[in-house]
């Protein structure tokens, strides 16, 4: 495969020089967040149907919001949310934190050099914890 040739034009360039930093910035978010929304889709291992389906919407409409270029309303950021168990919108709300408290208890026969059987106890108190999505209650 050839290298792309570096291609150069004064109407591009006009054009370009007219884009703000703050469209410029706008842009780069828009384009991050269809990454970020696009990379929780292929972690559900939907296809972009599947998330139409999921959504209500069409598949076509799915193709523009992972273009990077949609103007997303925050009802919308919130039901992806829901749909595909991520987070788009930083409210400052902590990740919920679960914990499951447990105890262990295993037993084992051992076997002495004279033959006799004798069960081995081991009993242990346990807990895990992690901190989720806490995509809230949808």
């Amino acid at each position: 495969m050839k290298p792309a040739e570096k291609y150069e034009s004064d109407f591009l360039s006009e054009l370009l020089s007219e884009i703000t930093p703050e469209e410029q910035d706008k842009t780069n978010k828009r384009m991050i967040l269809a990454a970020k929304i696009d990379k929780a889709r292929l972690k559900k291992g939907w296809s972009k149907k599947e998330l139409a389906d999921q959504m209500g919407k069409r598949p076509s409409e799915i193709t523009k919001w992972l273009s990077g270029t949609h103007n997303f309303t925050i009802d919308t950021l919130f039901d992806l949310e829901c749909k595909l168990e991520a987070r788009f919108v930083n409210t400052g709300e902590k990740p919920k934190e679960q914990v499951i408290h447990f105890h262990l208890s295993l037993s084992q026969i051992v076997r002495t050099e004279n033959g006799v059987e004798a069960v081995k106890e081991i009993n242990t108190p346990g807990f895990a914890a992690w901190a989720g999505n806490n995509t809230g209650s949808c």
